[in-house]
């Protein structure tokens, strides 16, 4: 599971970098096969992959007993906190990526505002999921004098969160832009469990829900864009007392 955790930067840009091949359709025959297997080819099922093994892992090594406790004892090393690893504040940094890049002149695959609406909405989709799931499971962390919101880890949904935004944005530049970013959530990741702040499983599943909550953000606002396109207007305005925010949509 610990090489799983650390093969997540090529996982994801492998298979979230997959677009769906087309489908050439000759006879009668061929057309039921494809419409078998073109839901297994959809970009939707091929972003959900990596999140979906995530999962499926964070869940398989909590219904074994004591499994996760027995992993816990070997990646702790930093339990004492001498070494300063300096999750709290790398988790930020595939976000700070995204606008650092922006603002240098590189096209991302959206506006710069747009950027600004679909990193702050997946991450308060994000942030909702991991809040409502800790109060929901209560799970101790590893160390108890931190209570009992252990499960999922909020450090690896937000690293994540922006590591997916950094890859969909600027990934078709450079594969290296995605390694970067997914590798520096992970390490955020690892670190948590170094820390004796999480448990593995804690972490997975907040590496996946980051993704996913990401993915669907853009997915809803691709889907959506195009109708909204001319009439969606937005206007920023300065007063006296800050600022306004005007939205006009025409029918």
């Amino acid at each position: 599971m610990l090489v799983l955790l650390f093969c997540l930067p090529l996982l994801a840009v492998s298979a979230m970098g997959s677009k769906p091949d087309s489908v050439v359709i000759a006879t009668d025959s061929t057309l039921v096969s494809s419409q078998k297997t073109t839901w297994v080819k959809s970009i939707y099922v091929q972003q959900s992959l990596v999140p979906a093994v995530l999962v499926t892992s964070s869940l398989g090594i909590m219904a074994v007993p004591d499994l996760k406790y027995r992993i816990q004892e070997h990646l702790n090393w930093n339990a004492s906190e001498h070494v300063n690893l300096f999750d709290d504040e790398l988790r930020f940094v595939p976000l700070g990526a995204v606008a650092l890049l922006s603002m240098t002149g590189l096209k991302g695959k959206h506006q710069l505002l747009e950027e600004v609406v679909l990193g702050g909405v997946a991450y308060i989709f994000a942030d909702f999921i991991v809040y409502r799931t800790k109060q929901a499971t209560q799970v101790t962390r590893p160390n108890p004098e931190y209570g009992t919101t252990s499960f999922p880890s909020q450090h690896a949904s937000m690293a994540f969160v922006g590591a997916t935004l950094l890859h969909r944005e600027f990934g078709y530049l450079s594969p290296w832009i995605s390694v970067g970013g997914f590798g520096m959530a992970t390490w955020v990741a690892y670190a948590r469990i170094a820390r004796n702040r999480h448990f593995l499983p804690d972490v997975l599943m907040g590496s996946a829900v980051g993704i996913m909550a990401t993915n669907a953000t853009y997915w809803v606002y691709d889907a959506l864009a195009p109708k909204l396109k001319n009439r969606l207007r937005c206007s920023p305005r300065l007063t006296d007392n800050g600022g306004e925010l005007f939205l006009s949509y025409q029918f």
